[in-house]
């Protein structure tokens, strides 16, 4: 899930970030998290995209150390990948729904050429990078069942908050198509 910064933040945002992808072009996405364990799931390596082509090789994700890591740690170590970028990483904590909402998203809004994940972890981070937003987030649990988590974020600098709905995946949490921007 993209959480936008508050309106007049966005407005004030809005300009140098189309200015960043000229300048940053294609070089990371969605986040790095203080704290992080440095916990990544295994993943199989996607297919190379166009976008992947011009990025540098991203080293294969490193197996979970604890099978069924939390929600939270999840979602920390998909901010974390997201921030780096580890893009097949950062991928590997969402659903592929949920991945094309965000592709969607930002095409939409006036980003040309991002197609799949790959390339939205990449711009996005290089985005937040060039802008020197922090990824501190306060992460609190606010439901888990066996088939579903429910987080309620918000990031350090209030830019955005929102309520961040995982499943179990394959030895982690995986952000689903749920999730909602809140603020």
């Amino acid at each position: 899930m993209i959480l936008h910064p508050h309106p007049a933040r966005r407005r004030r945002r809005s300009s140098a970030a189309a200015a960043l992808v000229l300048a940053v072009g294609v070089t990371a996405c969605v986040g790095t998290e203080a704290g992080t364990d440095g916990t990544a799931p295994s993943a199989p390596t996607p297919a190379p995209s166009a976008s992947a082509s011009a990025a540098p090789p991203v080293a294969a994700p490193a197996r979970p150390t604890t099978v069924g890591s939390g929600p939270e740690d999840s979602f920390r170590a998909w901010l974390a990948a997201s921030r780096e970028p580890a893009a097949a990483t950062a991928c590997a904590y969402m659903t592929p729904v949920l991945a094309q909402r965000m592709v969607d998203e930002v095409t939409a809004i006036g980003f040309p050429g991002i197609t799949d994940c790959e390339g939205l972890i990449e711009m996005t981070a290089g985005l937040y990078a060039a802008v020197g937003q922090s990824s501190e987030a306060t992460v609190d649990l606010v439901e888990q069942t066996p088939e579903h988590a429910v987080l309620d974020v918000v990031y350090a600098e209030g830019s955005s908050c929102g309520r961040v709905v995982l499943r179990p995946g394959p030895g982690h949490w995986v952000l689903d198509e749920r999730s909602q921007e809140e603020c």
